[in-house]
């Protein structure tokens, strides 16, 4: 291993390329986990007797740790460097879920355990975000940025099949612990593989002091930045569409629309690899089409996630198949397919030392619409039904589209101007 390491590392543009892929497989696998909760749905609301709206928290649970955990975290990796960050990405994400299987009996615990997972899967936009900002330049980050969340959405896609598979055959709980060890797997050859790009180090002590001491003011000014501010709530909005999505996709198309489980869960696979190929497809359109600009394609996206949830809402099971299938796809290119551009977006406007710590803010912002869009999903669905909760979606996706609008047009590196 370490001779190999020297070899590929003796040229910075092939290693890259490893760091990349690193990256990808890890995400694919967390991502399993993390969009694992709509597939498990019929399981776990069987086996453990719950409602939609329980069904709903646990989806809410899990983005709700994610989110508190994304801006302290994003602080600590600008402080003590990528590697360890990713280390505790996987290993606070994997573990708790080999022990979910052990406390079926209690959705409490269940939760708790959901929660301290959702934790560790915070910590990932920061730290994947500040490993591809110092490894790719300006020219390539849209497209790498998109490669990398497509496999958040393939992660997805992947669990609409693979873990209703597994359930089927061995329970949700052994197939949460299945995934459970292929993330310590990727844990195990991280430790191996992840390492800077030649001429950066880690932070010295005497900066990490100083960045401790200025840690007040640093807020101050993420939060009093409007562009920073925009794109955050823009990620908000578009997080609870896919929130929904991810959540209630399977629910929906067998409650509802009556398709089999093992069709529902293909539909969502299909939703969730257009949201795969979204995510590359969106980041080449910014870095060619429209020369590293990401505004018009965000304003594409955001109008596209108002129009597929207002279809969706109107949706009736007596329409054909062969017709459905777009809405799916453009469910997914929209819903799914966001998180590339806002990322990539959040790093352009940061200095470079602040890269992590202004993607975990974004992130703890964004992550609300992912936690909060499956509860109140699902209460509106308990009470109303699911034409009223779609509607109710594409309501707060327009506001999305006037948001996508207001951003400045000269936001592409103002505070790498100012900061270095």
């Amino acid at each position: 291993m370490g001779k190999l390491l020297q070899m590929i590392s003796k040229d910075h543009l092939n290693y890259r390329w490893v760091i990349l892929s690193m990256f990808v497989s890890s995400q694919l696998v967390l991502s399993i986990a993390g969009y694992g909760w709509g597939p498990l749905a019929p399981f776990l609301k069987k086996i453990m007797s719950l409602s939609s709206t329980q069904i709903g928290t646990i989806g809410s649970t899990f983005y709700f740790t994610a989110a508190l955990s994304a801006f302290p975290s994003g602080i600590v990796i600008d402080r003590y460097g990528v590697k360890k960050g990713i280390l505790c990405w996987l290993g606070l994400t994997g573990l708790p879920l080999f022990f979910v299987g052990f406390v079926s009996y209690s959705y409490a615990l269940f939760l708790i355990l959901v929660a301290i997972s959702g934790f560790g899967y915070g910590i990932g936009n920061p730290v994947t975000a500040k490993g591809l900002f110092i490894w790719f330049d300006q020219k390539t980050r849209g497209t790498v940025f998109g490669i990398k969340q497509s496999a958040v959405t393939g992660g997805a896609a992947l669990s609409g099949i693979f873990l209703v598979y597994l359930s089927q055959k061995i329970g949700p709980f052994m197939a949460l612990k299945t995934i459970s060890l292929m993330i310590m797997v990727m844990m195990v050859a991280t430790l191996f593989l992840y390492q800077n790009p030649r001429g950066i180090q880690g932070v010295p002590a005497t900066k990490r002091s100083k960045d401790k001491r200025s840690m007040k003011s640093r807020f101050r000014d993420f939060l009093t930045n409007r562009a920073l501010f925009t794109i955050s709530m823009i990620m908000a909005i578009l997080g609870l569409a896919q929130g929904v999505v991810v959540t209630f996709f399977v629910l929906y198309t067998n409650e509802k629309l009556g398709y089999s489980l093992i069709a529902a869960g293909s539909l969502l696979t299909i939703a969730m690899i257009s949201g795969a190929a979204g995510r590359i497809l969106w980041g080449i359109v910014s870095d060619r089409l429209f020369h590293a600009n990401r505004k018009p394609v965000l304003i594409i996206i955001s109008g596209l996630t108002t129009v597929s949830a207002a279809v969706l809402a109107v949706w009736v099971d007596a329409w054909p198949y062969w017709l459905f299938l777009p809405l799916v796809i453009a469910t997914g290119l929209s819903s799914a397919g966001w998180n590339s551009i806002c990322l990539v977006l959040v790093t352009e406007i940061s200095a470079r030392n602040k890269t992590a710590t202004s993607v975990g803010l974004a992130s703890t912002i964004g992550w609300a619409g992912l936690f909060l869009g499956p509860i109140g999903f699902g209460s509106l669905t308990d009470h109303f039904g699911y034409s009223y909760a779609w509607i109710s979606l594409a309501v707060f996706c327009s506001f999305s589209l006037i948001l996508s609008f207001l951003i400045p047009v000269s936001i592409q590196h103002p505070m790498k101007t100012r900061n270095g």
